[in-house]
C-alpha cells in the first residue's frame, strides 16, 4: 500500500515530505507568494531568482495543478505588473487574484498600483490595473494582505523609510474603488513590523478576524506576538492580543508564513536571529488558546498554502545552505501531525527536518477533496480616511474587476452550514454556575442523529427622547439579580408606558420587510412563553444585548423566534423586555411572529388575563395594551434568512409553504384565519402551526392530531422529503430553523440535519423537565447549541389555571437515555 500524501517521518515524528513535480518548472526563488484560487490550482508570482550575492527580480506566473503537481506557465495579456519580490497576494474570486507593493531590487519599490490577474478562461488570462481613486496605502514591501470579504485589508511593511503598523482597506463591492486608512479604537496593538504574516480566522470564536503573527521590528527585532484585528457592528476597529492558556508560544520570527486549518492558526518556517536554526511549525487553537509545535519545514522567505488535510510549502532558503533558493515543493497531513502532537508522541519543539529522501507523488484522493471556499460577509462602516484626497486616472475596470472571495471550508454539510459537534452545558442551582463544552454525542439524541450511520451592525440605536424603553431595559435586563416582583399583580410600568412602548415598537416593525435578511453571527432563540427567569439565566451563561460588562450587542445579532407570551407568568417581562431591545437595537434585535402572537390564542392562554390584572385594565378596551400588544404582533415579521443560507420561522412550512417569495409577498397586517379558507390563509397557518413529522421515516404532509384534535386537515405536519424539496426549490437555502415544539435536549435535528428545532423554556409549564436551549451561528455558518437545564423554582412560574384548563403541548418523542435521567433533573445526562 502507498503511503499517504504527506505523510512523511514515523507515527512518533510526523514530517514534511518533498514531492516529485512536473510541468514547465519555475526556477528556484524566495520572496514571491502562491495563493490558493480554487479548482485545486495555486498561482505562484513574482520573487527573486539566483543566489543572495547576485539574485534576478521577476514578474514570472506560474499555475501549480495541486492534483498531479504539474506547473505551466501563465502568458497573460494585458496590462502586466512590474518585477518584484516582497510584496502581497490575495484571491478575491475563484480564478481572479490581486497583488499590491514589493520591492523591486536597488533600493527601489513598486508603485502603488493594484494589479488583477483573472484566469477563468484559461485559454485567455489577463492581467489588468485595477482603478482606484484618492490615496493608496503607498509604495511598501514586506506587508501583508487578506481579502475579507468584501474587504482587502493591508497592513504593516516598510515604506522604503520605516516599518509601518497601518490598515488599509479596500471594499471591492463598492465602485468607484478607494483604499481607506482604517482608524483603530484603543490603546493597545501591534508594534511596526515587516516580514510579519496575516491571514484570516474562517472557523471558531476568532471567526471573521486577520490575526497577524510574528515579523521584525525597525530596530531588527524579531516578534512573536500575536494579534487579531476585528470590526466591531458600529464600524470601530481594534486589536485583541491573543490569550495563551498552555503551551509556549512559538520562538520569535520573521520572513515566515502562515495559514489557517480550520480554527488553527499554523505558523510555518521564517528565521530568527540565528539564521542556520530551522524554527518548527507551531500551531494555535483559537478554540483552546494552546500553543504546540509539530515538525520544521526548514525554509524561510518561502511561501505556503493549505489544501483540505495537507499544509504545503514552496521555495524560500534552506537553513542548511541559506545563499541559494530552492524550487522545493513540500507537503503534510497536517491533521495526522497535529493528531500526533496532541496524543503526545511527537517531540514537541523539536525542528524535525523534512524527508528529503522520500519524493512522492500522488492526487488529492489520498486527502479531502479540493476546498470549496466560501468567506463569510463582512459588514460594518468604514473608518474615515484621515488623508487628503488625492484624484488617480480612472478607466472602466473590465469584466468584474474584483468580487467575493474563497476561504478555506471543506465539505460543509449541508451546503456551508453545519452543526457544531460540541454542545455548551450550563449546570446551575439557581445563579451559581459551571459551563463546560460537552461532545455532542453525549447527549442521547442528538449524538445519535448526527452521527448516525444512515443520516440521509451597524449598531442603530433609538435617537428618539422617550425613555420608556430604555428604563425599561435598566430595570429587566439583570441577567444574575433579576426577581419576580413582591407583588405579583403590580408591574414595573404603567399602563399608559407600556401603550407607549408598544406604539414605538410598531413604528420600528413597520420599517422593515416580511422576511428579515439577518447576518452572522447571531443567536437565534426558540419558544419563551413568558418564562422570564430562563431567558435571564440563558443570559447569565452566554452574555446577553447590551453594551456593558457580560454583553455582546457590538458584534452580535439576536433573533428570537416567536412565542414570547401566554403559559409563563411573565409575559410581560418578556415581551416588553423584547420590544424595549427591539426600540434600542432596531438592526440588532430581531423579532418573528409566533402562534401565540395572536390575539384569539393570547386570549384563552394566559396573556389577555395577565395584562387585566397587572396593568389594571380591560382588554376589551379597543386601546388597551392587550389590543396595543397584538397590533404590534399583526407586524413581526414571520421569518428570517441568514447569510442566504439558514431560513428561520416560527412553525414550518406545512403542505403549502413552497417558496421564500410566497413569504415575502404576504401583507401586513397580518390576520390569521381560525379556519383557512384560502390558500393564503393557508399558507399563514403553516408558517405559525406545522411541526415536522414524527421522525425521518414519515415523508409527505399528515394530520397533526396533538394541534388539530378534531381533524379539520388545516393544522399538519410535514415530511423530511418537503424539507429537501423546499430547500432544493430555494437555493441557496440549505438548512431551517424553527420553534414551536418542545424538544427535550432543547434542541432538535430532523430531515438529515437539514431543519433544527429550538425551545429556550426549560421544564415546560412544569411538566417535561426538558432543557432550554440557543442556537450560536458562528460567522462560518457553524450552528452551535448553548444548553440550561432545569432548576428548582422557588416560586410560581406559570399559570396553574391555564395549565389546569390547558395543559402544555407534549414534547416530541422522548429518547430512552433521556428518560432514564428524568428523576435527576438538572445533573449530567450522560
Amino acid at each position: 500500500m502507498s503511503q499517504a500524501r504527506g505523510r512523511g517521518g514515523t507515527a512518533a515524528k510526523p514530517e514534511y515530505v518533498k514531492e516529485a513535480q512536473n510541468g514547465d518548472l519555475p526556477s528556484p526563488r524566495f520572496g514571491h507568494t502562491t495563493t490558493f484560487v480554487g479548482d485545486n490550482r495555486v498561482v505562484l508570482f513574482g520573487g527573486a531568482t539566483g543566489d543572495t550575492g547576485k539574485y534576478t527580480i521577476t514578474a514570472d506566473a506560474f499555475m501549480l495543478n495541486v492534483a498531479n503537481n504539474t506547473w505551466s506557465r501563465i502568458e497573460a495579456e494585458g496590462t502586466m505588473p512590474f518585477a518584484r519580490a516582497a510584496h502581497a497576494a490575495a484571491c478575491v474570486d475563484h480564478s481572479q487574484m490581486v497583488i499590491y507593493g514589493g520591492a523591486t531590487g536597488g533600493g527601489s519599490l513598486s508603485s502603488d498600483e493594484l494589479y488583477l490577474l483573472d484566469i477563468r478562461n484559461e485559454e485567455h488570462t489577463q492581467w489588468m490595473s485595477v482603478p482606484v481613486m484618492g490615496t493608496t496605502p503607498g509604495r511598501r514591501y514586506g506587508h501583508t494582505m487578506i481579502f475579507n470579504k468584501p474587504l482587502l485589508i493591508v497592513f504593516g511593511g516598510n515604506n522604503g523609510q520605516q516599518a509601518e503598523c497601518d490598515i488599509w482597506i479596500l471594499d471591492v463591492e463598492r465602485s468607484p474603488f478607494a483604499w481607506q486608512e482604517v482608524s483603530v479604537i484603543g490603546k493597545r496593538g501591534p508594534l511596526p513590523r515587516i516580514y510579519h504574516s496575516a491571514e484570516v480566522c474562517r472557523d471558531g470564536p476568532a471567526a471573521g478576524m486577520m490575526v497577524v503573527f510574528g515579523g521584525r521590528t525597525a530596530e531588527n527585532k524579531s516578534l512573536k506576538d500575536t494579534w487579531g484585528l476585528r470590526q466591531h457592528r458600529d464600524g470601530r476597529w481594534d486589536w485583541v492580543e491573543a490569550p495563551t492558556k498552555r503551551g509556549p508560544p512559538p520562538e520569535p520570527r520573521f520572513q515566515h508564513s502562515c495559514t489557517f486549518v480550520d480554527s488553527k492558526l499554523l505558523i510555518i518556517g521564517g528565521r530568527g536571529p540565528e539564521v542556520s536554526k530551522p524554527l518548527p511549525t507551531a500551531v494555535y487553537d483559537t478554540e483552546t488558546c494552546e500553543w504546540h509545535n509539530i515538525a520544521s519545514v526548514q525554509r524561510f522567505r518561502h511561501s505556503s498554502w493549505g489544501m483540505g488535510g495537507l499544509l504545503f510549502s514552496y521555495g524560500g532558503f534552506d537553513h542548511k545552505n541559506p545563499t541559494f533558493p530552492t524550487a522545493d515543493l513540500q507537503a503534510m497531513d497536517i491533521e495526522h501531525a497535529i493528531a500526533a502532537s496532541l496524543s503526545g508522541v511527537s517531540t514537541e519543539g523539536e525542528a524535525g527536518a523534512p524527508a528529503d529522501d522520500v519524493t512522492r507523488t500522488g492526487s488529492l484522493g489520498d486527502a479531502p477533496a479540493t476546498l470549496d471556499m466560501m468567506a463569510p460577509t463582512y459588514t460594518g462602516g468604514r473608518a474615515p480616511n484621515g488623508r487628503p484626497a488625492e484624484t488617480r486616472p480612472a478607466t472602466p475596470p473590465r469584466s468584474r474587476a474584483l468580487a467575493p472571495a474563497p476561504a478555506a471550508r471543506v465539505d460543509l454539510t449541508p451546503g456551508d452550514v453545519k452543526v457544531s459537534p460540541q454542545v455548551y452545558v450550563s449546570h446551575e442551582k439557581d445563579f451559581t454556575h459551571l459551563v463546560e463544552k460537552v461532545a455532542i454525542e453525549n447527549l442521547a439524541e442528538e449524538g445519535r442523529k448526527i452521527h448516525s450511520a444512515n443520516v440521509m451592525a451597524n449598531i442603530a440605536r433609538s435617537v428618539g427622547d422617550d425613555g420608556v424603553h430604555n428604563r425599561c431595559i435598566n430595570a429587566l435586563l439583570q441577567p444574575t439579580t433579576w426577581q419576580p416582583d413582591a407583588n405579583p399583580n403590580g408591574f414595573l410600568l404603567t399602563a399608559a408606558e407600556v401603550s407607549r412602548l408598544c406604539d414605538m415598537t410598531l413604528e420600528v416593525l413597520k420599517s422593515q420587510e416580511m422576511i428579515l435578511r439577518l447576518r452572522a453571527p447571531i443567536k437565534v432563540y426558540g419558544d419563551i412563553h413568558g418564562q422570564f427567569l430562563d431567558l435571564m439565566r440563558l443570559f447569565a451563561r452566554y452574555k446577553a444585548p447590551s453594551d456593558g460588562e457580560n454583553g455582546d450587542i457590538d458584534s452580535m445579532d439576536y433573533l428570537f423566534l416567536g412565542d414570547f407570551v401566554d403559559r409563563g407568568a411573565f409575559s410581560l417581562e418578556t415581551v416588553c423586555l423584547l420590544f424595549s431591545l427591539k426600540v434600542k437595537y432596531p438592526n440588532q434585535i430581531h423579532l418573528i411572529r409566533g402562534n401565540h402572537e395572536d390575539p384569539t390564542i393570547n386570549a384563552i392562554y394566559g396573556f389577555r388575563d395577565e395584562c387585566r390584572r397587572r396593568l389594571n385594565e380591560e382588554p376589551e378596551d379597543p386601546e388597551s395594551c392587550w389590543n396595543k400588544f397584538n397590533r404590534a404582533f399583526e407586524y413581526l415579521p414571520v421569518g428570517a434568512v441568514i447569510e442566504d443560507k439558514i431560513l428561520c420561522l416560527h412553525g414550518g412550512i406545512g403542505g403549502s409553504v413552497n417558496s421564500v417569495a410566497e413569504v415575502r409577498a404576504l401583507q401586513r397586517p397580518l390576520h390569521v384565519a381560525q379556519i383557512p379558507q384560502t390558500p393564503m390563509e393557508q399558507r399563514i397557518t403553516d408558517l405559525l402551526w406545522s411541526d415536522p413529522s414524527d421522525n425521518d421515516s414519515v415523508p409527505g404532509v399528515t394530520p397533526n392530531e396533538t394541534r388539530d384534535p378534531d381533524g379539520t386537515g388545516r393544522i399538519v405536519k410535514f415530511g423530511p422529503d418537503r424539507v429537501e424539496e423546499f430547500l432544493e426549490k430555494n437555493h441557496p437555502l440549505s438548512m431551517i430553523i424553527r420553534a414551536h415544539e418542545c424538544v427535550m435536549d432543547g434542541f432538535e435535528r430532523f430531515a438529515n440535519g437539514k431543519l433544527i428545532t429550538v425551545f429556550s423554556a426549560t421544564d415546560y409549564c412544569g411538566h417535561h423537565k426538558n432543557a432550554g436551549a440557543l442556537l450560536f451561528v458562528r460567522r462560518d455558518l457553524t450552528i452551535v447549541p448553548k444548553l440550561i437545564y432545569p432548576v428548582e423554582r422557588l416560586g410560581a412560574m406559570w399559570d396553574p389555571q391555564i395549565i389546569q384548563q390547558r395543559p402544555p403541548t407534549p414534547p416530541r418523542p422522548v429518547p430512552r437515555a433521556r428518560k432514564l435521567n428524568d428523576d435527576e433533573p438538572g445533573l449530567e445526562p450522560w
